[in-house]
């Protein structure tokens, strides 16, 4: 029982260091290295910094919803170049990126 949690941790170790991101001058980034979470769920991690960054256009009633609703994680998904150039705020970009990249081929 021991073994398999070592390697588990093991596991998660590097998952987590393989997901950080190195600033210019080869130094870590602990901002972004700080937000890996093993899933991410859209409704809870990803529609409110949608919400908080995109609304009123991409919800509901707004001019772009018909062709891009931010209330649907596939759309994220499948433009997610465009996406992602919206985001500044790293925290906010990297989770955003990670969902991206846990449901990019479902």
């Amino acid at each position: 029982m021991k073994t398999i949690l070592l390697v588990v941790c093991c596991v998660i170790i590097t998952l987590i260091f393989r997901q950080a991101k190195t600033e210019p001058d080869g130094t870590a980034n602990p901002a972004i290295a700080s937000v890996v979470i093993d899933t991410l769920s859209f409704k809870t991690d990803i529609q409110p910094i949608l919400q908080k960054n995109c609304s009123p256009c991409h919800f509901e009633g707004g001019k772009m919803y018909i062709r891009m609703p931010f209330d649907k994680g596939e759309t994220i998904v499948t433009h997610a170049a465009g996406a992602l150039k919206r985001f500044g705020d790293k925290k906010e970009n990297a989770l955003i990126k990670q969902y991206i990249e846990q449901h990019k081929s479902d």
